[in-house]
């Protein structure tokens, strides 16, 4: 947890925070979660399964059914989706609980469509996962043993009949054959791709995944209370918009006093008296946040802290019933700046990010659930996850419209970490009906998450859906209907989803799709241009037939909120679903793992522009293993290639109006499954070669070169750094200025920054000395080695260009198959170093290199270990592995032009010792490929 949250907590606040904890005191509550019995009577199955959890793992647990990522289970398993499974279960009430004045039953998410039941008497439906769920059911209740029941209906079969009971046909009626999925995911309010997608399996789960549980109150109790963070009206301070939605027992009024504190230093609290009844639940106040509390802002990874502080609700009645909530904030401002980009209308509007009033360059992944069955992703896993991408860098994820709201675990840890959050609404890839009843089920759904999840600092902007709109303009669906899917399209994220965000929050920036043109999509009424222009909003970008190691086919964006390219997970990521038969390169289950239509062609396509595949005389599984890691060098040198390309443009407005590129997000960080896809840390938590490599193209500074026709280029690019406006410090205002004097910020007295470390930012970033060297393949010594100081005047310039032929005739190679270009900043120790080869590599005269691990000794953390490895030739693409044993490299995946090279490795548990470690390991290169 960041050490700046909550700084000088009241006594006041610790008071409250130790006798009420965060949730209710007063309330009497009763868990439901533990071992229910889940029930099949057609089939005659009834096993015990956990809550959370889903009928799948109840199955597996009991070992009726196999693992369902096992092989080809996600097809075989499919009769168990198809089925109606019933859950139950019996729990003790107490006297206390049965005397108090209102009982409430507690879903916070039943998965999906069921019929509840208390003992035996039918108390409520449900047909939305992503909606809390709250009953009366005093009535239902008796003291001592009682029963609860939840009788679930398939959901595919339940979106089946919802479909064929609408009046005309709504695309997709079901996802591409090589999904093998289930149809018409766009009729029921569950996570879309448990219907399968080209990077996951079809496993539409049926259970309850989140909390459920009773609450015995007298009078009342706080349901939800929310928080928005804004500037008051002077701009020297802050105003929390709060509501307190309630419980209240039905038929009386109740009287209290709502006490509501910010934990800040001082402490800050309001107190309000509030009357409420059953219809009449909700008390909103504004708290004046003033300058002189000295609140710290929350600043996204890499910009510095990310502070929090607990706003503490608690509500005390007349008669002395207390219950509370807390709500963890960040104080942050956040615009979507589009303004026009030159005296030109037709080159459009800029579309960049402004934190706190500082333009960020956004360095980012897209993310999809964690696992198939929600009830097995841990926090822990999260936060692993979530880790790994602050590791590279990393200040923007992407939560598309494809998996779930996420759990308060997720948003606790973005939140700390500093990564902000594109929250996309569950809306994906998909018209959807317009019917009253569909309507009004997705207004409750959208109304309660926007509730739960308003005051997150990490959420910096809300979309209504994920390539919906381009959908449409693109005729992606039948033509002849597209007047009626238009209407469809724009009654539902227009009419209804755009309002109710604006409703719940009215300073939330909301973007109704992504990809989109933003305003221009607005000026236009939303479908009727390329939603994919690169003069407006974000793109998607994605192409498996050209060669995008070279940036001569890349778009030039506002801002890429998709690209990426497909690549296997780690060999032993594998092994406890596949048999060793399955082990190959083209085996049945092989191919059947990848769910993208043509994706295995495309694979090998994109490989065979630069690489050669290993001999067919190679046996199997080895033969697998070397193609394998040839995916992953394809798809790193891919995104590094697209994301380098896109952090060069951030600066650069192209005279036909394209370029001032302000993000670069990828697609995706992690796997849902085991299996070839986009991801960089596949299933098992591995890191992909791709990751590796983002840690160092999404680096604070970093140096770029690329080929531009007969002439190689070299960009330094820096990240913005925020510094102190001297001018006006005692304001705390920021300003980006990368030519500011390092002794203007040295005199700087702002406590809330470091001022020698910013200075020391500013001079790395802005000043330095590029070196730049010539190496033949077989040569540890460079043919050339020439340097250049720069100066930056903005984040990303040009400080090289040269002709290449001239380059290489004046160092002395031979051809451009013989040797490379080595470039750094600074010392070579410093880390920032690239490299660009003058040939294809499958062409260029490579030699075989032996590298090996010369030793493995102990770092000065226990779980850390120094890994030296020799050479006797250079070698592209050095590719460490650890076996089973679990964690993560320094680096990896690198280029190593020295003789002794040293990396370190981190190990994920406590037990693993240096010889168990060194038994594990092992390292190739490219040319090892073709032994």
């Amino acid at each position: 947890m960041n050490p700046a949250r909550n700084v000088g907590l009241c006594v006041l606040c610790l008071f409250l925070v130790t006798m009420l904890g965060e949730n209710n005191a007063s309330v009497l509550q009763l868990d439901l979660t533990g071992t229910w019995t889940v029930s099949n009577s057609a089939r005659g199955i009834s096993v015990p399964g956990q809550v959370p959890g889903s009928m799948y793992t109840a199955l597996m647990n009991s070992k009726v059914i196999e693992d369902p990522y096992y092989r080809d289970n996600d097809v075989k398993l499919a009769w168990v989706a198809h089925e109606n499974w019933t859950y139950t279960r019996s729990f003790e009430v107490t006297s206390d609980m049965v005397q108090s004045q209102s009982i409430l039953l507690v879903a916070e998410s039943i998965d999906t469509v069921s019929t509840l039941f208390i003992n035996g008497q039918q108390v409520a439906t449900t047909n939305n996962m992503f909606i809390k769920y709250t009953w009366d059911v005093k009535s239902f209740i008796k003291q001592g043993t009682n029963s609860i029941r939840l009788e679930f209906q398939s959901a595919t079969e339940y979106a089946a009949k919802q479909a064929a009971s609408y009046p005309y046909t709504v695309p997709p009626v079901c996802p591409p054959p090589e999904y093998h999925g289930e149809c018409h995911v766009n009729f029921i309010r569950k996570t879309p791709c448990s219907f399968a997608w080209d990077w996951g399996p079809s496993f539409p789960t049926q259970g309850v995944w989140l909390p459920i549980y009773l609450e015995a109150f007298n009078s009342a109790e706080i349901d939800l209370a929310t928080v928005e963070v804004v500037p008051d009206s002077s701009g020297q301070g802050w105003t929390l918009r709060t509501k307190t939605y309630f419980n209240v027992r039905s038929g009386q009024s109740v009287t209290g006093q709502l006490k509501i504190t910010l934990a800040v230093n001082k402490g800050l609290s309001e107190e309000h008296t509030v009357t409420l009844s059953h219809s009449s639940n909700v008390a909103a106040f504004d708290i004046n946040v003033p300058r002189s509390a000295n609140v710290k802002r929350w600043w996204p990874n890499g910009y510095g802290n990310q502070t929090l502080y607990d706003v503490i609700f608690v509500f005390t009645t007349s008669d002395g019933e207390m219950t509370s909530q807390t709500k963890r904030i960040g104080f942050r401002t956040v615009e979507l700046v589009q303004d026009p980009v030159s005296s030109d209308p037709k080159q459009g509007l800029t579309f960049y990010f402004r934190v706190n009033g500082f333009p960020i360059f956004m360095k980012g992944i897209n993310w999809i659930p964690a696992d198939g069955f929600l009830e097995r992703v841990t926090k822990d896993k999260v936060r692993s996850l979530l880790q790994s991408a602050a590791d590279a860098h990393m200040n923007l994820l992407i939560a598309a419209g494809l998996g779930t709201y996420e759990t308060e675990d997720f948003y606790d840890v973005t939140d700390e970490l500093g990564i902000m959050v594109v929250r996309g609404l569950q809306f994906c890839d998909a018209l959807y009906p317009t019917n009253q009843a569909f309507l009004d089920n997705i207004e409750r759904e959208v109304t309660y998450q926007l509730r739960r999840l308003m005051h997150r600092p990490s959420i910096i902007l809300w979309t209504g859906n994920d390539e919906n709109e381009v959908a449409l303009n693109s005729q992606w669906y039948d033509k002849h209907n597209a007047k009626r899917y238009d209407d469809d399209y724009l009654k539902l994220y227009i009419s209804i989803l755009m309002p109710i965000v604006k409703r719940e929050i009215p300073s939330a920036l909301y973007l109704t799709s992504t990809p989109s043109n933003g305003d221009q999509s607005i000026k236009v009424g939303y479908i009727k241009e390329d939603a994919q222009s690169e003069y407006y909003g974000d793109t998607h970008f994605y192409d498996y037939v050209s060669d995008l190691w070279v940036p001569d086919k890349l778009p030039v964006p506002r801002f890429v909120t998709e690209f990426g390219l497909q690549a296997w997970c780690h060999y032993d990521t594998l092994v406890s679903v596949f048999e060793q038969a399955d082990m190959a390169y083209n085996s049945s289950q092989a191919v059947h793992r990848n769910h993208h239509p043509d994706g295995v062609s495309q694979i090998e396509l994109q490989i065979a522009r630069h690489l050669n595949f290993p001999s067919t005389s190679t046996p199997e599984p080895e033969r697998f293993g070397r193609v394998i890691y040839l995916t992953q060098i394809n798809q790193a040198m891919t995104l590094k290639s697209e994301a380098e390309h896109y952090r060069r443009f951030q600066n650069l407005l192209l005279p036909d109006g394209r370029g001032l590129t302000m993000g670069a997000v990828y697609w995706q960080l992690n796997d849902i499954w085991q299996a070839p896809t986009w991801a960089s840390i596949d299933y098992s938590g591995r890191w992909k070669m791709l990751h590796y490599y983002a840690t160092n193209f999404f680096k604070p500074v970093i140096v770029s070169p690329y080929l531009n026709g007969s002439d190689v280029i070299i960009y330094v690019v820096v990240d913005q750094i925020p510094t102190v406006d001297v001018r006006d410090s005692d304001t705390q205002r920021l300003r980006f200025e990368p030519m500011t004097k390092v002794e203007d910020i040295m005199k700087s007295s702002v406590e809330s920054e470091d001022a020698l470390d910013l200075a020391s930012k500013v001079e790395r970033a802005t000043m330095g000395q590029l070196t730049v060297e010539i190496y033949s393949w077989n040569s540890f010594k460079p043919l050339s080695t020439s340097t250049v100081l720069y100066r930056l005047n903005t984040t990303a310039e040009a400080v090289w260009r040269q002709n290449v032929k001239s380059m290489i005739t004046d160092a002395g190679c031979l051809s451009p198959k013989d040797c490379f270009i080595y470039t750094y900043l600074n010392k070579p120790t410093d880390g920032i170093n690239n490299w660009i080869y003058l040939a294809e590599l499958k062409d260029s005269n490579i030699p075989r290199a032996n590298v090996t691990i010369a030793s493995v000794q102990q770092a000065s953390s226990p779980r850390g270990f120094t890994i030296t490895l020799t050479t006797d030739a250079i070698a592209p693409f050095v590719w460490l592995e650890a076996g089973s044993m679990m964690g993560r490299f320094s680096d990896n995946g690198f280029l190593l032009v020295k003789m002794t090279f040293t990396v370190t490795f981190t190990a994920w548990r406590d037990d693993v010792d240096i010889h168990t470690l060194r038994s594990h390991l092992s390292v190739r290169s490219l040319m090892d490929v073709y032994k």
